[in-house]
């Protein structure tokens, strides 16, 4: 993981170890829809496979897709952004999918 991915994973896991984060309503449609849970997404963001950029969002914050082994075993991944308030630090997660068996992460993610 170079260093840029390894200094978002590391502010991401603050984030929610801190309750620091935001899921929007789309993010939970997602994890409803796919059966997946909050602990799929700790086991993710756990052992990371890959954190690679996504561009940016519409308030220019960077986008970030963090993929890897959910606790059930599927190949997870969730794109989010770390976002920044009077309090700190703040994670939100957009939306969250299943990767492709065998999906090879994009340049830059390792």
């Amino acid at each position: 993981m170079n260093t840029a991915a390894r200094n978002a994973w590391h502010t991401i896991r603050r984030c929610v170890a801190s309750e620091r984060v935001r899921l929007l309503s789309h993010f939970t449609r997602r994890m409803d829809e796919r059966g997946e849970t909050w602990p799929d997404v700790l086991a993710v963001l756990d052992a990371p496979a890959a954190v690679r950029p996504d561009g940016a969002d519409e308030w220019g914050r960077a986008r970030r897709i963090i993929s890897g082994e959910a606790a059930d075993g599927l190949p997870l991944g969730m794109v989010c952004v770390i976002g920044r308030d009077d309090a700190g630090d703040l994670t939100v997660f957009i939306t969250l999918f299943w990767e492709a068996p065998g999906s090879k992460p994009t340049e830059g993610a390792t």
